[in-house]
Formats: C-alpha cells, structure tokens, sequence
C-alpha cells in the first residue's frame, strides 16, 4: 500500500505543475475557444493516468519522483529530491529532524509514517468512490417513476422549425433531417419526472435525459440541445473519469481545483457550441432556460454522473456577450495546447555527471552541478600520512567509501551537508576513494598531505 502511495504522490506532484501552468495561462486565453480549456484539462488528466512518461532536455517537470521509495524506507537521514534548489534546501532539514530514525529503532519513522499515509489514502479513496455511487442510486431511484417524454406535433414542431442547427453540433440540417433526428435521437433518451426539477443527464452506457414535468416548449428547445451536445461530446465519460482521478488523488487540493473548474468549462463549452449559430434573440431566450432551469441545482459534486450546475450569472453573461473567436486565438490556444503536452507530459532527462574531474595519484577533486553516478580515484598513500577531504554540499545526498583492496577502511552512505575531516594513513599502500551521488550538488577533494 505504502508503494502504491509513493507512487500516485510523485505523479500528483510532477500533475500539480502542469495544473499550475493551466491555471497560469487562463487568463490570457479568454477569448479562445472554450473547448481548449477542456483539452487542457484533459492533457492533466493524462498526466495523472500515465504511470511513464518519455524522457525529454525541454521538460519543465523539475523531477519526477519527490519521494525515492528506497530513500524512504532505509535511509538514516531521508530526504526530498524537489528539483527546485531553494524548496530542497528548505525541507530537508525539516525532514531530517523530524524522521530520523533514532538508534536501534526496527523500521524508519518515515516509512511508517508514509504507510499509514497510504491507509488513510485509501479510505478517503474508498469513501469518495462509494460516495459517488451513492449519490448515482440514490438518483436512479429518484428518477424509477420517470415516463418517456410524449413528442407532440407541437413540441417538435417547436424543435426542429426553430432551431437554425441539427442536434449535432454546429451543422446546418433541411428540415427533414431535423425530424428525422428528433424522431430517432431525442425521443428515445427524454424521459420526464415529477421529482426532477432542473433537466440532467444520467445513465453511461445508455444515458438518458430526464427532465422536470413542468417545463414548458420553449424551454424544451434548448434544454434538448444543450443536454444533446453534452451527449455527442461524450461528456458524461469524461465527468465520470473526472471524478475518479478526484477520488484517487483526493489529498491533492490542486487536483480539487482542477475538477471544479473542469465542471465549470464543460459546462461553458457546451454553451459555447450550442450557441454558435444564435442571433442576440436566440441568445437572450437560451440564457432565460438557464435561469429557468437552474435555479436549483447544485449538482457539482453531489452527483458526479449528471451535470453539476456552474454560476448561473457568469454562463448568462457569456451567452449574451458571445463572439466568436478570431481563427488567429484559435490557432494560438491550440499552439498553447501543444506547448504544455510536450513540455509537461514528459519528464527531465537524469543526468549522470554536469561538472568537472581532476585526479591523480594524491589528489582527488570533483566539482558538479548534477551527481548521479559513481566515480573513483586510486590515489597511493605512504603510512603518517594524512588524506584531508572536504565536502560540500548544496544539494541531494553523496557517499564517499575509502577502500585498500577489498577492505573498507572508511565509509559515510549518507552524506547531506558539507563536511570535513582527516584521514591518517596506518600502512602504506594504494587506496580507492569512491564518490557516489544522488541528485547531488557540490564538490568533493581529497588531497594527501605528506606526514
């Protein structure tokens, strides 16, 4: 469990960037398309899903795993690889006096402390999964004494010669077409119920629209082609899995950001393609069935499979003050789209060494950006003398071994702040000193000094 915690906590972290450049770049994409603020979401989404990425130079993750699982459960003094210098030098510290585990202590108190983190994840997980399907029963029942909607010549008279667009979105159809459609499509999924009292889409495999009794021909007309583009865009799905990735990563309160303005955009898209061919009179009597149908709902969590209902002033004030965008806005949002895929859906190459290497028979010096590897100097020592080594550290963690032959004489695995100290030589021979790193930043030099 503590595993698979680790895991959906360094994927909700390396998702928790590209939620932040959404957030950033939506206010420079308001009068872009509203759909591409759904396909941005959709790219987080995916990022949340996928459990690999491609390695890329130009990613703007600054590290994929926060949390090293080994790092985790064995190491004396553990620590955070942020990729962000300043945050590391921050939390480490915190981190290691706060977990580091104290002498002859059976299991490191981080690690315990990450698998009851995993327990609980699971329960909120569970809990918020069941509260879904629930509040899915709960409205299956609501809706058991619900009728097929009873299509008069009128009512679809009032559909079809009205609406300038076919159901399908944006595309002009004859007026046989409409009827056709109407007959076909709609017909089958209206359903009408007494306990409704704002129209809603339920069902996946075979959703239905369910709408109040009470509501009247006019706003029929564009109840059905609201809640109809709703359908052709498969939104229903993508709320469904919305809500699970919400589940999942419930301890993320970026993720809830994210969710509760992904309701907000579906819901706006969906205006923003059905009214695409309006007049201003179309468009004020569209806003008028918002207002009308809701009123009262208050659906953006309580039931994750129907449409949760965003602020009505904000979608009544977007309809009557629609344009639509210039192709240019078009063409930038989407070039944004492909930007944050191929900047975000991929993860920093690691590199094995960034710096320099000098070493001889008496001295061994290193100084490096990134240290990710093993490297090693055999340096010949008489006996008096003394190797002086200096350490330091700006970042990640480094071991440093000192081996005559296979004996090791001197070892330090978890080395996380500068440090110096000397080493005297007791026999003569040829000495191997080895420096490993992780995510490290510094420099190391060992120089013998003669007795």
């Amino acid at each position: 469990m503590d595993l698979i915690f680790l895991k959906l906590l360094n994927m909700s972290i390396a998702a928790g960037w590209l939620i932040c450049a959404v957030l950033l770049l939506r206010p420079f994409l308001k009068k872009a398309p509203k759909r591409i603020f759904c396909v941005l979401w959709g790219i987080a989404a995916v990022r949340l899903v996928c459990p690999i990425s491609l390695i890329a130079p130009f990613s703007l993750i600054p590290s994929s795993e926060v949390l090293d699982p080994h790092v985790v459960q064995y190491a004396q003094k553990p620590t955070v690889n942020t990729g962000v210098l300043f945050l590391n030098r921050a939390l480490n510290p915190l981190i290691i006096q706060s977990f580091a585990p104290v002498p002859g202590a059976s299991a490191n108190p981080l690690h315990i402390w990450v698998y009851i983190a995993g327990i609980v994840w699971a329960i909120g997980a569970v809990l918020l999964l069941g509260y879904g399907v629930f509040r899915y029963i709960r409205l299956c029942i609501g809706v058991r004494e619900a009728v097929p909607f009873v299509w008069s010549a009128a009512s679809r008279d009032t559909v079809s010669n009205s609406h300038p667009f076919s159901v399908r979105e944006g595309v002009p159809c004859t007026q046989s077409e409409a009827h056709s459609q109407a007959d076909v499509s709609i017909r089958r999924n209206l359903w009408l119920c007494d306990a409704v009292t704002s129209p809603f889409i339920l069902g996946l495999l075979k959703p239905r629209i369910y709408l109040p009794s009470g509501i009247s021909e006019m706003e029929l007309r564009y109840v059905i082609a609201h809640e109809q583009v709703h359908l052709q865009r498969k939104d229903h799905w993508r709320k469904l899995l919305g809500y699970f990735l919400l589940s999942v990563y419930w301890f993320h309160p970026l993720v809830w950001a994210a969710y509760l303005l992904f309701c907000r955009d579906l819901e706006l898209a969906c205006d923003e393609d059905v009214i695409r061919g309006f007049d201003l009179a179309e468009r004020k009597a569209y806003a008028n069935a918002l207002v009308s149908c809701g009123m009262q709902r208050r659906m953006v969590l309580a039931c994750p499979l129907a449409f949760g209902e965003i602020d009505i002033k904000e979608r009544v004030d977007t309809v009557l003050h629609y344009r639509a965008p210039a192709l240019w806005k078009t063409a930038a949002a989407a070039a944004c789209c492909i930007v944050l895929a191929v900047c975000f859906l991929t993860n920093p190459p690691v590199s094995k060494f960034s710096g320099s290497r000098t070493g001889n028979e008496s001295e061994f010096i290193m100084e490096f950006q990134k240290l990710n590897t093993a490297d090693s100097q055999e340096l010949t020592l008489e006996a008096g003398d003394v190797l002086h080594a200096v350490i330091a550290i700006d970042d990640g963690r480094i071991a440093v071994t000192i081996r005559k032959g296979n004996e090791i004489v001197y070892e330090n695995r978890e080395m996380i702040s500068s440090d110096t100290f000397d080493f005297e030589i007791a026999e003569s021979g040829v000495y191997t000193v080895e420096v490993s790193g992780e995510h490290a930043r510094g420099s190391v030099r060992f120089v013998r000094e003669l007795s």
